[in-house]
This record gives structure tokens, sequence and C-alpha cells, in this order.
């Protein structure tokens, strides 16, 4: 029965993650950003590892997990909402909801006395502050730029590719990229 018990921590861990995740900021958050947000927290923290996989998929890495979670929690049912889009590129959006806002702050005060998660909830809350203010696009750019693995199965980066220069300086103009990494993303 461990194994049971196992998933269960696996699964109660990842929703309390993604909630930590949609409770730093009270803008509604794409699905594209929340994946690709976690992706970045994923490749610099190590505890978040064993909670999630991520593949090369249509809009660059894609955790089966995050998607599953966001649109079926088993826990955490309630504490946010999800909204479809017809739009290609952003997988729809997410927003805590007063009963998720609720126990995000539960968790944050629950939490001020570990130091390991406080690194975890600065990370958190510097990627969010960096990678909301990107368009769909300027973080697929920067993600593919980084991560030229995950364009192999992407059907949107030959649109991204073609625009390459305006997204870089968007991106320049946002202070996100560099004058150095302005030129990395242009050629």
């Amino acid at each position: 029965m461990q194994h049971g018990n196992e998933i269960d921590l696996k699964q109660k861990g990842l929703e309390n993650f993604i909630l930590l995740v949609l409770g730093m900021s009270d803008r509604k958050l794409s699905l594209l950003h929340l994946e690709k947000e976690v992706f970045l927290l994923w490749n610099f923290h190590k505890k978040i590892k064993p909670y999630l996989k991520f593949i090369k998929h249509y809009r660059g890495p894609f955790s089966k997990e995050i998607q599953e979670t966001v649109l079926n929690p088993m826990y955490l049912e309630g504490h946010w909402n999800y909204r479809s889009s017809r739009d290609r590129i952003s997988g729809g959006y997410v927003q805590l909801t007063p009963k998720g806002r609720h126990e995000y702050k539960r968790i944050v005060e629950k939490l001020q006395d570990n130091e390991e998660m406080l690194h975890l909830l600065a990370g958190i809350k510097m990627v969010r502050e960096l990678y909301d203010k990107l368009s769909l696009e300027e973080l697929l750019l920067l993600i593919y730029d980084t991560y030229p693995d995950y364009t192999e199965r992407s059907e949107v980066w030959k649109d991204i590719k073609k625009k390459k220069s305006q997204l870089a300086i968007s991106l320049k103009r946002k202070g996100v990229a560099s004058d150095e990494r302005y030129l990395s993303l242009i050629h």
C-alpha cells in the first residue's frame, strides 16, 4: 500500500506547488505561462523534480501532470478556476478562487520557518514577476532559445521564428533581454 501513499503525496505536493505559483499574483495566468514557468523552476529546484516530467510537445516543454492537475485537482478542488480559450497557444487561463487565495496564504504562513521553502517561494516570485509580463510568443521564444531540444515537436516554432526579431526587440524593451541575449535571440 506504500505505493498508493507515495502517489497521493506526489499529487498533493503538485497541487500545493501549483497553488503557490498561482497565488504569487492576483492575475490570471495562461496555462502556457504556468507550465513554462513551472518548467523553469523544475530545472533549478531539485525538490520539484520528482513531481513532474516534461516532454517535447506541440508548444515546447509539456507536463501531462500539470495539465491534468489544473483541469481535475484531486485535493484542492475549487481552489482555482480554469477557463478554456480558442487561441492556438495559451491553453486557457487559470486563476485562484477566494478559497484558493485563503489556502495560499495559510500555506505561505506555515512555510515561514522553513528556509528551503522560503528560497523556493522567492524563486517562484522572481519567475512570476519576470515571465508574467511576456506575451505567449515572447515566453516561447525564450524557452526555445534556452532549451532548443524542445522545438523538435513544436507546432508554433516556425511562426515564432518568423517573428524572432520583433519579439527580441520587445524582450529588450521590457528589460528581459540584455544586449548580448538580444543578439543571441535574433541569430
